[in-house]
């Protein structure tokens, strides 16, 4: 098997951070982790004065560089996955927004044929990030919280809806997003967890009852806490309530998923997330949009125009975000730029999305007998470097 070493770096491990750290990487694998002089390799990386990191997994992303998951298109599959791997993502689950059966049921043939198409080439010497299974965000959402999601779509769940998409796709489903509050919302959360499906609560008017039966009906993930959803609020004059956002942060059983571009959450939004949620209980992910690593300018997504800056995207009228265009090195960046731990970071960027998807025993940190996913991170937290699955994607 081929080796290759990354020596002489700040290599970021569950344990703590090795100065002068090397990983040793046989084939597809992690074969040792330390600090020190590096083992011999055929090949090596001087990763002095640059991070180490695990791979890092995005759970909730729509495209990239152009490229659109919503397209059911391989080329356009092909190019979103690039873009992604050139920002550090290793592994991914595609997310397809709200749409009708037949829609979806296209969407999830195409990710999962370029998902096989990968497995079957994971030793090849091109690298591709792992396509984990498929996000399904929507149509099941309160229409006044929509967001970016397509005008007309939304409505409660319906079993002749859901049910043969469960049938033909519930092992590659892996995450399902609805709003809590709707009829037959309960109903269809159970029936998610049954199936093995992270059901996540999100795109709602909620109130704090409405989570609490969710979750005690099997729901585990905040859809991207604090946009689109229920946050504090009164009813009936003066009683106040609970939404979606704050339960998300008050209750141990839940997830929350961040968008860290500075926009969806601002800094303080940010600050107030993980001094809520410990790292194991946040996701960081992209929610990218397909114009990600794109110049600015108009672009088509999902049935309207949006418009595009260096920062984030926005719906037409300007007043409300249509996703975002990170990619998770620039998401990972900016939490270390406030101050987070790059331990703590690399656990929302890698590990926590991992074992939420019951993946942690192969990917998401640096350890011996994992897959050799890594990412090198330079001081300036620009990605240089990309392994996946132990092969080289750039640097």
């Amino acid at each position: 098997m081929p080796s290759l070493v990354i020596h002489s770096g700040r290599v970021v491990t569950p344990h703590g951070v090795l100065d002068g750290g090397y990983v040793l990487v046989q084939g597809a694998r992690i074969a040792q982790v330390g600090v020190g002089s590096a083992p011999p390799a055929e090949r090596e990386i001087d990763a002095s004065g640059m991070w180490v990191l695990p791979g890092f997994i995005d759970l909730h992303c729509h495209g990239g560089g152009g490229g659109s998951f919503q397209e059911a298109d391989a080329d356009a599959i092909r190019v979103a996955l690039a873009a992604h791997l050139r920002g550090g993502t290793t592994a991914i689950v595609p997310t397809i927004a709200a749409c009708g059966q037949e829609e979806r049921h296209r969407c999830l043939r195409a990710l999962r044929a370029a998902a096989d198409g990968i497995a079957a080439g994971a030793v090849a010497a091109e690298a591709a990030p792992t396509v984990l299974g498929a996000y399904l965000e929507g149509p099941y959402f309160a229409a006044e919280e929509r967001g970016a999601q397509p005008r007309g779509l939304t409505g409660p769940p319906d079993p002749a809806d859901y049910e043969p998409t469960l049938e033909e796709f519930g092992h590659f489903v892996k995450v399902w997003a609805l709003a809590p509050e709707l009829p037959g919302a309960l109903q269809f959360v159970r029936r998610l967890k049954g199936a093995g499906v992270i059901a996540a609560l999100g795109h709602s008017s909620a109130s704090e009852g409405h989570v609490e039966a969710a979750v005690g009906a099997g729901a585990t993930l905040v859809n991207h806490v604090y946009c689109a959803q229920s946050t504090f609020h009164r009813v009936e004059g003066s009683e106040k309530r609970l939404g979606i956002a704050e339960m998300g942060l008050l209750l141990d059983g839940l997830t929350v998923e961040a968008i860290a571009d500075g926009k969806h959450l601002t800094p303080n939004l940010l600050r107030l997330v993980l001094k809520c949620k410990r790292p194991s209980e946040v996701c960081l992910v992209t929610d990218a949009m397909p114009a990600a690593g794109m110049p600015p300018g108009p672009y088509g997504f999902l049935g309207e125009t949006v418009w595009v800056t260096e920062e984030v995207a926005y719906r037409a009228d300007r007043r409300r975000y249509a996703g975002s265009v990170l990619t998770m090195a620039t998401a990972v960046g900016n939490l270390a730029r406030q101050g987070v731990a790059m331990t703590a970071v690399a656990e929302m960027a890698a590990l926590t999305p991992a074992r939420l998807l019951g993946i942690d025993r192969r990917k998401g940190s640096l350890e011996v007998g994992k897959d050799a996913d890594v990412v090198t991170m330079s001081e300036e937290l620009e990605a240089r470097g990309v392994l996946a699955g132990g092969a080289t994607a750039n640097g």
